[in-house]
């Protein structure tokens, strides 16, 4: 998904990119949740998204995983 292209973030590689701030809070707080640190930062302008998840290398294999089997809930909108 993300290959081994070189990110601007030092050792944080991006795990995610949502749409939205809340969406990447609900992405940290989950992964937070299950002891991974992350944060979140602005998508490079080519992409279609608005934020990635970004996490330490050593842990990105299994927040990846833990991403792709969770499904962040719906933005609730009143």
């Amino acid at each position: 998904m993300f290959g081994s292209r070189r990110y601007p973030y030092g050792l944080l590689v991006p795990v995610a990119r949502v749409a939205s701030a809340t969406a990447a809070e609900e992405v940290r707080a989950f992964l937070g949740g299950r002891g991974i640190r992350s944060t979140a930062a602005p998508c490079p302008r080519r992409s279609g998204w608005r934020f990635q998840v970004l996490v330490f290398a050593r842990d990105a294999g299994r927040a990846r995983l833990l991403v792709n089997e969770w499904t962040l809930p719906a933005d609730d909108r009143s």
